[in-house]
Parts: C-alpha cells; structure tokens; sequence
C-alpha cells in the first residue's frame, strides 16, 4: 500500500473513485504503534474480503503534555502486513482532521487514524440511490453511551425514589 502516488487528484490513484457516501474516519487508540500489529491483520482481512478499502491511515504517538507526531505507516513496523495490501493512501487527512483527531486521545498514547469506503454498504447506498434516495449520515455510539443504555435497560425503569420497579 503505497502513500500518494501519481495520478489523480491529491495523489489518488484513477483506478477508482471511491463512492463518496460510504467514507468513514475512525480512530483506533493504542498504548503505542507497536501494539497495532492485531489491528494491521485485521484491516488487511477487511481489505481482502472487500468489506472496505482505505483511503488514508496515519499513525501518530502523544507525549506526556498530549503533543502528536504523525508515523507514515510504512515506517511502523507492526503494520508490515499492510504494504502488500492493494490501496493508496494519503491526501484525504489534513493536518488540522490529525489535531481534531488527537484530542479525543490520553496524553502518552497512540493511535491509528483510518479512513476508509465502506464497501459493506455498497448494496444499501445503490438502493437508496435506485429509490431517489441517498446515505447521509451515520456516526459511531461512543461506547459508554451504550453501556449506560444496557445498564438503564437492566435495570428497568425507576418508580417513586429512584428505584428500579
């Protein structure tokens, strides 16, 4: 997986022009770089069974007072198993999508910040598409916000006081 070839706009490549509906960013936080060789395997078995392709990965590492610098993925070691991996990635993070990115991460830590099509939904943005229709949204649920849902769920809801009825 190259980063910013020639051809195309921004270093794209004109292979393929990735439906704008189904691009996602996600961050994937890690103690550092060289834990996201599990995460590397798994992107690669996403790619090859066309669940998604990336658009763009940078990994970046915070210090103590929560500055980052940004890890070209080629020189990650851990994500060794991505360079054969059919793709381009680059152009689509700016420097200012990397910053917003990091705040959401501890000081001392790192991540891997991917955008990627969701080929998953091809199917589903054709079909709203065919009807008039079209994607327009869609966001990850932070986990506690799930979390406080399921234990709100369990608990049933409160009566007089507080307390579960």
């Amino acid at each position: 997986m190259a980063r910013g070839a020639s051809g195309g706009e921004r270093g794209r490549p004109e292979r393929f022009v990735p439906d704008l509906d189904l691009v996602e960013y996600v961050v994937i936080n890690l103690p550092d770089l060289g834990s996201s060789l599990t995460v590397a395997q798994a992107l690669r078995s996403l790619v090859e069974t066309s669940r998604i392709r990336i658009l763009d990965l940078v990994g970046v590492v915070t210090d103590a007072e929560g500055r980052y610098t940004v890890a070209e993925p080629e020189l990650v070691a851990a994500l060794a198993d991505l360079r054969s991996v059919d793709g381009e990635v680059g152009g689509l993070l700016s420097d200012d999508d990397i910053a917003l990115a990091c705040r959401a991460l501890r000081a001392g830590s790192s991540a891997l910040i991917l955008v990627a099509e969701d080929l998953w939904a091809q199917e589903l943005a054709d079909a709203a598409r065919s009807g008039g229709g079209q994607i327009v949204g869609g966001e990850r649920i932070p986990r506690h916000r799930l979390e406080q849902a399921r234990h709100a769920r369990q608990s049933g809801p409160a009566g007089p006081g507080g307390e579960p009825t």
